[in-house]
């Protein structure tokens, strides 16, 4: 989902993407090694914003207004949203495609989500307001068992494109996303406790991007990687920051990039490396720029921290953006 003004929409085709079976120290373009992409023959009857898998095997969709505004005609003109306005949120049975769809009481577009320990989902921020975007300071959680969200206490402030994680402890983090003000980005840390709320609101020294990508490493603390070249440390026992861990070689900005833990097993002995990837400024919103795929490894080992780059190009007749493309690990 980018960071988009006002647009309508009809009904869109929502791919479910299976992933299966990665294997062996190469990944070859093989379907029987690595699996392979599947268009399914049914449409969403919502816009699918944010998904998530639940533990029942089941995917649920929230969607909100679904970059829907109230200002356009044949959009929702407020809440609830839901079947009767093509928005809301639903619950999707890959097995069979069925779809339940479900009213919400409140603009959940563009909202984080993560699922609980205990199987529910939790649903952060939203949407307050359009042009410019306003965040939520509402939250909301669905218990699969029954089908049902229940709204949770506000937060301290609004947040649009926040980012969601789970800790070691249970607890949730939550950071950025623009304020109830419109454009600012909350600049806080907060923390939900199911049971007893939220905590008091932490603020960082640095803005951070919309929808940060977080990750949660073996020693409790939270690694934060951006559209910058700089990553950061973020430690929930005390609430600190330790900033400019890690610089990638490229250097450049990743726009609507992103990054992941790889695996951890006794086999790299449980050390964290951060793949980082995404495509630099121009890889496709100028069509004459040759497609490329760059990424950089973040080693989070506890004896040091290090940083390598790669770039390999495309072949020049293919589009940006629309090929696969595997990462070997070291």
């Amino acid at each position: 989902m980018k960071l988009t003004k006002s647009l309508s929409f009809k009904w869109r085709s929502f791919f479910l993407l299976l992933l299966v079976g990665i294997s062996g120290p190469l990944l070859v373009g093989q379907v029987q090694t690595i699996g392979q992409w599947t268009t399914m023959s049914y449409t969403m009857p919502i816009n699918p914003i944010h998904v998530a898998l639940l533990h029942n095997g089941k995917i649920l969709v929230v969607a909100g207004s679904g970059n829907c505004p109230a200002s356009l005609a044949g959009c929702p003109s407020g809440p609830p949203f839901g079947p009767s306005n093509n928005s809301g949120a639903l619950l999707l049975d890959p097995t069979n495609g069925n779809v339940t769809q479900f009213n919400v009481s409140w603009d959940m577009f563009c909202n984080g989500m993560v699922v609980l320990p205990d199987g529910r989902a939790f649903i952060n921020g939203g949407t307050l307001a359009y042009d410019p975007f306003q965040g939520s300071l509402m939250s909301s959680i669905f218990d699969p068992a029954t089908n049902t969200f229940t709204d949770a206490p506000n937060m301290a402030h609004g947040r649009w494109y926040p980012t969601v994680l789970t800790l070691g402890d249970g607890r949730i983090m939550t950071f950025s996303g623009f304020l109830e003000t419109g454009e600012n980005t909350n600049t806080t840390v907060e923390f939900y406790t199911v049971g007893s709320g939220w905590s008091q609101p932490f603020t960082a020294p640095f803005t951070p991007d919309l929808y940060p990508r977080l990750h949660l490493l073996p020693n409790g603390k939270v690694f934060y990687s951006g559209a910058p070249p700089v990553s950061n440390l973020f430690d929930p026992s005390n609430n600190s920051w330790t900033q400019n861990v890690a610089t990638t070689n490229y250097g450049g900005t990743r726009e609507y990039g992103s990054s992941v833990l790889l695996g951890l097993t006794p086999a790299n002995n449980y050390d964290p490396v951060v793949l980082i990837l995404g495509r630099q400024p121009g890889d496709q919103h100028d069509r004459n720029d040759r497609p490329r795929r760059r990424h950089s490894e973040v080693d989070l080992r506890a004896e040091h921290v290090a940083a390598s780059d790669r770039d390999e190009r495309r072949a020049a007749a293919q589009r940006p953006g629309c090929g696969a493309w595997w990462f070997n690990q070291r």
